[in-house]
């Protein structure tokens, strides 16, 4: 009986050994989002909103300050993991394909040789969503864009949303991609919150449809969401949380944003916001072979370099505008996540 016990209690503890044990893997691939804050060419397009980003606009956008953007925004890219590079890089807040192969050509990115993924959507001010992706590691199967309409304003313009689907080739994996700009806050949050909730169901909608085909398909999905990880586009009608369940996807930004980090800092409340989020489905975490999410908490890419202190000791983004030019990097912080494979 002695001799029954002992083995049950040395089994026990080898077992309470191994589930302790963290999972090693040997390989990653790295998924970044930046808002890039307004990177626009110095040419006027007569069918958009940029007369202010040219020389003679009043934001005096001279090819000097637009090639000195390019070239802090592609070192902002590179130093996120300067030995390996982003395999994916989200986009928010680019002009248009001239601006981003001026991007993707800065000898900071050179190595990488990212190839683009971008549409001239309809938002008035002309900004879109782009991605960039580095063909050797990640295979695009598909890119589409989903547009964002308000059946009850036919003049509603916003940014599309974007979709690839790809195979991350040394996993031999598919995973899905989605990159985000839903509508702002002006006006008042209460006041634009249901144009938000607007993207939100386009987005939930398009996952759905993922999902029905296979219910433990890789989704991803980044962006600047313009709102916090506990409002009611992100936890009711995307149905994203801190918590898993079937039918609701996981918000790897939730932790950071409960300890009032943020990737944007609101100068009025001198508060930081967790506007741009990263997203992940229930076959990131529970997948037992391909790409895993072993690690459920995404990065806030913030060396002192890329913030500014002002007077009084606060920090937030080094900006390129401000009530004037300052010269910097962008008024969003990049976020970043490491996603694993050949796992032991």
């Amino acid at each position: 009986m002695k001799n029954t016990l002992l083995l049950i209690v040395i089994a026990l503890f080898a077992y309470s050994c191994n589930t302790a044990q963290e999972i090693k893997c040997d390989k990653s691939f790295l998924i970044v989002n930046y808002n890039v804050e307004n990177l626009f060419d110095t040419i006027n397009d007569p069918d958009k909103y940029d007369e202010a980003f040219t020389p003679e606009g009043k934001k005096n956008w001279t090819s000097k300050r637009y090639n000195d953007k390019l070239q802090k925004l592609a070192y902002v890219i590179q130093q996120i993991d300067e030995e390996k590079m982003p395999d994916v890089v989200g986009l928010v807040e680019i002009e248009n394909q001239t601006v981003l192969k001026d991007l993707v050509s800065q000898k900071e990115l050179s190595k990488a040789n990212y190839s683009i993924i971008h549409h001239e959507g309809p938002d008035a001010r002309g900004i879109d969503c782009a991605m960039l992706y580095k063909p050797s590691t990640f295979e695009l199967i598909k890119s589409t864009f989903y547009r964002v309409d308000n059946p009850n304003n036919p003049n509603f313009k916003t940014r599309e949303i974007l979709y690839a689907k790809g195979r991350v080739i040394e996993a031999n994996d598919i995973v899905h991609i989605f990159v985000n700009h839903w509508p702002s806050r002006r006006g008042g949050e209460e006041k634009s919150a249901p144009k938000r909730a607007l993207a939100a169901h386009v987005l939930r909608h398009a996952i759905d449809s993922i999902l029905k085909t296979d219910d433990m398909a890789k989704i991803i999905i980044i962006g600047d969401f313009n709102d916090e990880t506990d409002n009611k586009s992100i936890t009711k009608v995307l149905r994203a949380s801190d918590k898993m369940n079937e039918t609701s996807l996981f918000n790897t930004s939730a932790k950071e944003d409960a300890k009032d980090l943020g990737s944007y800092h609101y100068w009025k409340t001198k508060k930081w916001n967790m506007l741009d989020q990263m997203i992940i489905s229930d076959g990131l975490l529970n997948a037992k072979t391909g790409i895993i999410a072993t690690n459920t908490e995404m990065q806030i890419f913030k060396p002192e370099w890329l913030l500014h202190t002002d007077k009084d000791g606060m920090k937030s983004p080094a900006k390129t505008y401000g009530r004037g030019y300052y010269g910097g990097y962008s008024d969003h912080l990049p976020i970043y996540q490491y996603f694993e494979f050949d796992c032991k």
